[in-house]
C-alpha cells in the first residue's frame, strides 16, 4: 500500500457537544491522565467550578456555558481536542502535518510536543483571563455566506476599522468578527442582498483588532512558558507558514487575536502537496465538512467525535478507516469484544473480560436474544411510537432494512434518537444555507435569529419532506410553524417519516 499522507485538524470556537469529554474518558484508558494533568494545570487559573466541568458526566452544552462559564468552554474544546489526538496517538496514528483553526492552534502545538497538555491548559486559561479582564464591550462574530472579496467589499461600506474579516473557510463562507453596531449593518445590508448571515457562538470578537488590549495581556501572562522542539509539522492559517523551533510561539499566539485565519488558503495548499486523509481531532465535524468543500479533488475526511451513537463508536469507526488506509494498525478501533466491554462493562479489565465472555458468552448471547423477543413482543402491543432509543445491527427493529418511523406497513421501527434527528436536519440546514452547522441549535428561530426567510423555509420544508417521506401538509400550515429544528423534528416523528 502506498504512503498515505495525512493531516490532522484541530477544530477551534464551538467544536464541543455535552457529553464529548465523558466519551472520551469512559471508553479509552489514556484518556484520564491527559484530563487529569490538564485540570490539575487549570485549577488555579479558572477555580474548581470550570475544572470540574471536565470530569462530569454531562457537560452543560454549548449554550448554557457561553452564558454561565466561556472559560470554562474554552478550556474543555480545548481538552476534547487534546485528549482525542492522545488516542489516535496512542493507535499509533503518526500525521505528516498538523493545522489548527484558531483556538485549536493551541491543541495542534501541544501534539506536536511544544508544550505539555498541562502548558497547553495554562495557555488556554491566560488566554480566557486576558479576554475577560480586557472589557471589549459589546463585539461578536458572524459567518456570511460569501467569498472573502465581497464580505470585504461590505465591511468597506460600512468603514469601521474596528470590524473586519476574521476567517476565511471557503468560497461559500467568511467569517466576520468586530463590533456588534456594524455588524448588525452588514447584517442588514445581506439581507438586502440575499447573502446568508448568521452570529456565531463565540464568547468574544476572535481575530479583529478589537482585540489588541487583550493580545498584550496574554503576551504577557504566558512569556515564561517555554517551549520545546516541534516533533510534527505544524502549519499555521494565521502566520501563513509552517512553525520554526526559532519562532516564539507564545509571542505568536498572543498575535492570533487580531490577525486573520486563512484556513482555505492553508487546506489547498496541503492538498497540493499530497495530503490525502485529513482527520478531525475534536468534537464535532465542522472542519472535515468545509474541508470537502475547499479541496477539488477527492480527500477522505475523517471526523473522530460526533454525539450520535456515543462518540466512542463513531471513533472506534474512524479508527477502523484509518486502519483502512494504513494510518494505523488494523484493529486499532477495538475488537468486537472490547466494544462489548465499553459497551455493558467497561469498568472490568480487558483480561478479566475475556475470560468471562469466552466461558459465559453463549449464555449471555442466549439471555439477549429471549430479551430483545420479549421486547418485540411488548411492541407489537403498544400503539405505534415516533422514534426508538435502542439500536442493533442493521440498524432497524423487526429486521427491517430500510428502517422507518413510527411503524409503517412495513413494520419497521427507526433506530434513531430525536437529537440525532436535529442534528441530521442541522447538517441539511447547513449545506443549504451554507451556515456553519453549530449555529443549529434545536430551538433556533430560522427567521428571527439565522434570517432564514418563510420562501427558503418552505423550500427547506420540501427538501425535508422527500427526504424523510412525509405526507403532504395540509394547505392551512404555515411554514412559521415548524421555524425550528425542534419543531421539524416533532414533524417528522409524529407523521411517520421514514429515516
Amino acid at each position: 500500500m502506498p504512503e498515505t499522507s495525512i493531516a490532522v485538524l484541530f477544530p477551534g470556537q464551538g467544536a464541543f457537544y455535552g457529553r464529548a469529554l465523558a466519551d472520551l474518558r469512559d471508553e479509552f484508558p489514556e484518556v484520564g491522565p491527559v484530563l487529569a494533568e490538564i485540570g490539575d494545570a487549570a485549577r488555579p487559573l479558572l477555580g474548581d467550578r470550570a475544572v470540574d466541568q471536565l470530569f462530569a458526566t454531562r457537560t452543560p452544552d454549548t449554550e448554557q456555558l457561553l452564558r454561565e462559564a466561556p472559560e470554562a468552554l474554552q478550556l474543555a474544546i480545548y481538552a476534547v481536542s487534546t485528549a482525542t489526538y492522545a488516542v489516535l496517538r496512542a493507535r499509533g496514528l503518526r500525521p505528516n502535518v498538523l493545522i489548527g483553526h484558531s483556538l485549536g492552534e493551541i491543541a495542534a502545538l501541544v501534539a506536536a510536543g511544544a508544550f505539555t497538555p498541562a502548558e497547553g491548559a495554562e495557555i488556554v486559561c491566560h488566554r480566557s483571563i486576558a479576554l475577560r479582564e480586557a472589557g471589549l464591550g459589546d463585539a461578536y462574530m458572524a459567518a456570511i455566506g460569501t467569498d472573502a472579496d465581497r464580505a470585504q467589499r461590505l465591511v468597506d461600506l460600512v468603514g469601521d476599522p474596528l470590524t473586519g474579516i476574521a476567517v476565511e473557510n471557503h468560497a461559500g463562507q467568511t467569517v466576520l468578527s468586530g463590533r456588534a453596531e456594524t455588524l448588525d449593518t452588514i447584517g442588514r445590508l445581506a439581507a438586502v442582498l440575499k447573502i446568508d448571515f448568521a452570529r456565531l457562538k463565540s464568547p468574544y470578537a476572535f481575530h479583529s483588532p478589537l482585540l489588541g488590549p487583550a493580545a498584550e495581556k496574554f503576551a504577557a501572562r504566558i512569556a515564561d512558558i517555554r517551549q520545546r522542539p516541534l516533533e510534527t509539522t505544524v502549519h499555521s492559517p494565521i502566520i501563513g507558514r509552517a512553525y520554526e523551533d526559532g519562532d516564539r510561539l507564545t509571542e505568536l499566539l498572543a498575535g492570533h487575536f487580531t490577525a486573520r485565519v486563512r484556513f482555505g488558503d492553508t487546506v489547498r495548499e496541503l492538498a497540493g502537496t499530497g495530503v490525502s486523509v485529513f482527520v478531525e481531532s475534536g468534537a464535532l465535524d465542522a472542519l472535515s465538512r468545509i474541508t470537502g468543500r475547499i479541496v477539488e479533488s477527492p480527500v477522505t475526511t475523517v471526523p473522530t467525535l460526533l454525539p450520535e451513537a456515543g462518540g466512542a463508536a463513531v471513533l472506534r469507526q474512524a479508527l477502523d478507516r484509518l486502519a483502512s488506509v494504513g494510518a494505523v494498525a488494523a484493529g486499532a478501533g477495538g475488537s468486537s469484544a472490547d466494544q462489548l466491554r465499553a459497551a455493558l462493562l467497561s469498568d472490568v479489565p480487558a483480561e478479566d473480560f475475556e475470560a468471562f465472555w469466552n466461558g459465559r458468552g453463549v449464555e449471555v448471547r442466549a439471555f439477549a436474544r429471549e430479551a430483545y423477543l420479549t421486547y418485540l413482543g411488548a411492541k407489537e402491543e403498544e400503539p405505534s411510537v415516533g422514534v426508538s432509543l435502542n439500536s442493533s445491527a442493521n440498524g432497524s427493529v423487526n429486521g427491517s432494512a430500510n428502517g422507518s418511523l413510527n411503524g409503517s406497513a412495513n413494520g419497521s421501527v427507526a433506530v434513531v434518537d430525536r437529537d440525532t434527528l436535529v442534528r441530521q436536519l442541522a447538517d441539511i440546514y447547513a449545506e443549504a444555507l451554507e451556515y456553519p452547522a453549530e449555529v443549529f441549535e434545536e430551538a433556533t428561530d430560522l427567521e428571527a435569529e439565522l434570517g432564514v426567510d418563510s420562501v427558503k423555509q418552505t423550500e427547506l420544508l420540501v427538501r425535508v419532506g422527500n427526504r424523510y417521506e412525509l405526507p403532504p401538509r395540509p394547505s392551512d400550515v404555515r411554514p412559521a410553524a415548524y421555524n425550528t429544528l425542534g419543531k421539524i423534528a416533532d414533524l417528522i416523528i409524529a407523521s411517520g417519516g421514514s429515516v
